[in-house]
């Protein structure tokens, strides 16, 4: 991973946040601090609600998979997706807890979670191999020096 690719994953990262706040919290409700959105107003639509909000849901899943993350997070955000999906398909009881649980929300954290471990494990890697191609030229030019 260099850094054109950081800033890129950076990116896409601030627009799935984006993309997960619409679905997630970008309506208060009124009286309370809670937040609902599109996803579970359109949720609230029999059967055809609850696809349309896995698609997006599966959208930002895709997006953390062509960020690079593990299928370890893969399986955590699928497992997200699939819980949200499969409770929201409980008439009111499934809207109600599709307000709540905020699946696409969840995705989304786990996808910056990881992005920042990949970051922070791209640059020890970038400065262990620094490390190493300083040394092996320090010792070639020992050699060097002790052959004259």
């Amino acid at each position: 991973m260099n850094e054109e690719i950081i800033e890129l994953n950076e990116e896409k990262l601030l627009r799935l946040k984006l993309l997960s706040e619409r679905l997630d919290d970008s309506i208060k409700i009124p009286g309370t601090n809670q937040k609902i959105g599109i996803d579970a107003i359109v949720g609230i639509i029999p059967i055809l609600g609850d696809f349309i909000g896995v698609i997006f849901s599966t959208y930002i899943m895709y997006s953390g998979i062509k960020m690079g993350v593990s299928s370890k997070i893969v399986k955590k955000m699928a497992t997200n997706i699939a819980i949200e999906f499969v409770i929201g398909s409980i008439p009111i009881i499934g809207d109600i807890f599709d307000a709540l649980w905020k699946a696409n929300k969840r995705n989304v954290e786990l996808i910056e979670e990881a992005t920042i471990e990949n970051q922070e494990n791209y640059r020890l890697n970038y400065l262990i191999m620094t490390s190493l191609i300083v040394l092996i030229l320090g010792l070639i030019l020992v050699i060097l020096g002790s052959l004259s």
